[in-house]
């Protein structure tokens, strides 16, 4: 029979044999590391792992981009927000070798003030250089919401679009956080 009995941060594991009890004290040090570690069986379904970020792509319905960021809400996440180029890389490369081509709301929007172009997840200006050519234009002066849009000639860029407009979108899970104890 074992027992475990825990006071402060040291461990007392009692093992009866017989009439004898051994007593061994371990400490106990917590590590607190960002990601999953890659040696867990852990599922990060219905999100794509995509370099060092968590997304969910919907490939079948089609939402204006208000019902989109509900809908990522509900999934305890947010539309994409494309902070570096090495993101926008990855998740182009991921758009290509899954051959998806479609167009995508992000959280991208100048809703607030017409032409400040900020991603609405964090509030941070988009500030690289991402847009498809000839954009933002804010046609009909409509165009407030902004989607990653993919071709088959293999060009891709932001482009601001009314709103109200039905596309499909991309949800991305905040950074997961991993908590184990080293026992010593």
């Amino acid at each position: 029979m074992s027992i475990a009995k825990m006071s402060g941060q040291y461990v007392c594991l009692l093992q009866f044999f017989g009439l004898v009890a051994i007593c061994m004290t371990y400490k106990l040090h917590p590590v607190i590391t960002p990601d999953i570690p890659s040696n867990t069986n852990l599922t990060t379904a219905p999100f794509v792992r995509i370099a060092y970020g968590f997304y969910f792509f919907e490939v079948n319905k089609q939402k204006n981009w208000f019902d989109s960021y509900q809908t990522c809400r509900c999934m305890d996440a947010e539309l994409i927000s494309i902070e570096t180029i090495d993101e926008w890389y990855e998740i182009n490369r991921y758009i290509r070798a899954m051959n998806i081509e479609h167009l995508y709301w992000t959280s991208g929007t100048d809703l607030a003030k017409e032409g400040a172009h900020i991603w609405f997840a964090n509030g941070q200006p988009i500030n690289i250089d991402i847009w498809a050519k000839g954009q933002p234009d804010n046609a009909g002066k409509s165009e407030h919401c902004h989607e990653l849009g993919w071709k088959t000639n293999h060009t891709s860029g932001l482009n601001d679009r009314p709103c109200t407009f039905p596309s499909r979108y991309i949800c991305e899970a905040r950074q997961p956080i991993t908590a184990s104890f080293v026992i010593w």
